[in-house]
């Protein structure tokens, strides 16, 4: 068996896209685990029997929790601090335990994820890819010098189109796609640095750096063009990258920059307020 890396390590870009398809969800074995667990102790009968006879003030202590939860909600609905702490809490940046990652691919051919960020795989024009997705997009209205519309593709696993354009030493890409019924979520290093930044009036996130690929592994001796590899990588907050997102009605918008010339937060930004 040949244990050499593979060399054909994938961008910062394509492992980030692989990572946003990745949904962890507990199985019927952790909630089962979690119902045994040590900590979970039963209730003994007199107990029981005692509280049972407490269902009046049982009730009176669940209206003075819902009451307390309504107030904080209020709170933070009203309250722009708190509402912009908890709204980096649960938006769309999920730092990873730590800085290091391991997943899994299938590298079957050149349309997967392993070569995403590779022009010859944006062939479609913006009406093109519009009328696959089925909703309304958008354009960087008013492009700088330098930078070009190369091409679109739609994802349709995750009904997500995504524009590339291409700088003299940068790649943007601007991914849209509606929110739907679960998070979108983008995964980062613990150490990751989130920043709030404003979007003419929307609130958006801006991280600086990506996940950098170490080594590539083949996952068993018996290689087929379906066979999974090993990727192992790094969060590297000083990668010439930047990912700017935000939420704007029901579309989730994302543009990110690739490569040495990448605009910087504030030149993101401002591309992001040319969208029409």
């Amino acid at each position: 068996m040949d244990n050499s890396p593979n060399q054909n390590v994938p961008e910062e870009f394509e492992i980030e896209e692989m990572l946003s398809h990745i949904r962890p969800r507990p199985t019927s074995r952790f909630d089962k685990k979690m119902r045994s667990a040590p900590w979970v102790m039963p209730i003994p009968s007199k107990v029981s029997h005692t509280l049972a006879n407490w269902k009046p003030a049982r009730r009176l202590a669940w209206g003075l929790i819902a009451l307390l939860l309504m107030i904080a909600l209020f709170g933070i609905a009203f309250s722009p601090s708190i509402r912009a702490i908890a709204r980096q809490f649960f938006y769309s940046f999920i730092p990873a335990p730590s800085n290091q990652i391991e997943v899994q691919v299938t590298p079957a051919g050149p349309g997967d994820l392993f070569h995403f960020s590779d022009p010859a795989n944006f062939t479609l024009s913006v009406k093109e890819v519009q009328q696959q997705a089925g909703f309304g997009l958008k354009e960087i209205s008013l492009l700088p010098e330098g930078l070009i519309f190369t091409g679109s593709r739609f994802d349709p696993s995750y009904n997500a189109v995504t524009l590339l354009y291409q700088g003299n030493d940068y790649k943007l890409f601007l991914t849209q796609r509606p929110r739907g019924n679960s998070q979108d979520v983008f995964s980062i290093g613990a150490s990751a640095n989130v920043k709030l930044v404003k979007i003419g009036d929307i609130q958006g996130e801006f991280v600086a750096g990506g996940w950098k690929a170490v080594s590539t592994q083949p996952a068993s001796e018996n290689q087929t063009p379906s066979s999974m590899i090993n990727i192992n990588a790094i969060w590297d907050s000083d990668l010439p990258q930047g990912t700017l997102r935000w939420q704007s009605g029901d579309i989730v918008y994302e543009l990110r920059s690739v490569g040495e010339g990448s605009p910087s937060q504030s030149a993101l930004i401002n591309l992001a307020n040319e969208l029409k």
